[in-house]
């Protein structure tokens, strides 16, 4: 049997049936209201029913936000948890167990795009800093993030923004919460020297900057009954929206911040690779990306590996995730090696809604044959290029 189809259990309090878990991916079909509705049940039930062990659910706001997505979910109000509850009494039908993943755009955002201008929203963020990039279609001109950035005054108060929407979480059903800190948003922001200029308790040094993201993951721990329940999604090498570093501050921050995170107990910790050397090896849709001039990584550097040792050891409370253009040879090697715990497929997910089961019969993983539209769209129905994958015939 392959390691990543072996059960696992995370801090002695959560049961995964497996070490495989699907990837949140924002894929803009929340089309009322911003709330999940039958496509999303199909979605991720279909993918609980084939065996998958722990789904984090697609990015979800936790404030109201200008950000570029046009049908993104947002967790604010109480008909938001009740249409989650719908998604998460389907996968738990299924045998299965559903993460929340917390989404703060922070600077990453536009105040006027139409539902920031309609809920009155700020785009608040460490510093006043504009992040560069992004493209905005909605808006004339694609101008890009916003100018008009505000630092925010007391963290706390954001800190408090988090427990409310992880609080419609746990009453939507969700068994716990990823906590997003990488992709150049908000608590990445916090970390990152070239994003946070503030010189109180929360800015200047590396513990300073790590603050922010660790009392989010105290409220969290708050709310979901204990530090297992709560998975850290970071990037050590990440360049999207604006949000590298050299690579001296990086592998300082993030040697304090994960040997924090463990020290808290939080269950997983997930590293993405993203920005790295792979050798060449790229995905179809992030081979569109290239690392920005300025700011190298090492040939042949991988976080996984190099951050991997501070999670993963005897005795740790903590277990690894890792993340980004893995396939199932080199995730089955390295959970047998033991150097992961729990490997995040995230692509594969969405054209293949039996990833288990091609992993338990050996059949590869179908690839995406339609085209870069299938990850955000257009589509006609929220159904197209979402719940109209074949499985493969075993």
């Amino acid at each position: 049997m392959s390691s990543l189809l072996e059960p696992v259990t995370i801090g002695g309090k959560l049961s995964l049936r497996n070490r495989v878990v699907m990837g949140s991916m924002t894929r803009n079909r929340c089309v009322d209201n911003y709330k999940p509705g039958p496509a999303q049940v199909r979605h991720y039930a279909d993918r609980a029913r084939d065996g998958v062990g722990l789904i984090v659910n697609e990015g979800t706001f936790v404030d109201w936000t200008g950000c570029d997505w046009k049908y993104a979910p947002f967790m604010i109000t109480e008909d938001h948890a009740e249409a989650w509850r719908k998604v998460t009494d389907a996968v738990h039908k299924e045998g299965g167990k559903i993460f929340f993943q917390a989404w703060h755009a922070g600077r990453v955002q536009h105040d006027q795009m139409p539902l920031m201008k309609e809920m009155k929203g700020r785009v608040l963020a460490p510093s006043s800093i504009k992040a560069e990039g992004g493209k905005y279609r909605d808006l004339p001109g694609l101008p890009g993030h916003t100018d008009n950035v505000e630092a925010i005054q007391d963290p706390r108060i954001v800190v408090e923004t988090y427990r409310h929407s992880l609080l419609l979480a746990k009453k939507a059903g969700f068994d716990g919460t990823e906590l997003l800190a990488q992709g150049g948003y908000l608590p990445h922001q916090f970390l990152n020297s070239r994003a946070n200029k503030r010189t109180d308790d929360y800015g200047g040094s590396v513990e300073n900057r790590c603050r922010f993201l660790l009392e989010i993951v105290g409220a969290a721990s708050e709310v979901f009954g204990g530090p297992e329940f709560i998975c850290v999604k970071l990037n050590p090498t990440d360049f999207f929206n604006d949000s590298m570093v050299e690579f001296e501050e990086m592998k300082e921050t993030y040697t304090y911040l994960i040997k924090k995170l463990v020290s808290c107990k939080v269950g997983i910790i997930n590293i993405s690779r993203r920005g790295a050397d792979l050798h060449g090896k790229s995905s179809d849709f992030y081979s569109l990306f290239v690392r920005p001039e300025g700011y190298p990584v090492p040939k042949g550097y991988d976080p996984v590996l190099d951050f991997g040792s501070l999670v993963k050891y005897p005795g740790s409370p903590s277990m690894l995730m890792a993340n980004h253009d893995y396939m199932v040879e080199e995730a089955n090697r390295l959970v047998k090696e033991g150097k992961l715990d729990l490997i995040t497929f995230g692509r594969p997910f969405i054209y293949n809604p039996d990833v288990i089961s091609r992993i338990r019969h050996g059949v590869p993983f179908s690839e995406n044959d339609r085209g870069n539209d299938v990850y955000y769209g257009p589509y006609q129905t929220p159904d197209e290029n979402y719940n109209d994958w074949p499985a493969a015939t075993i």
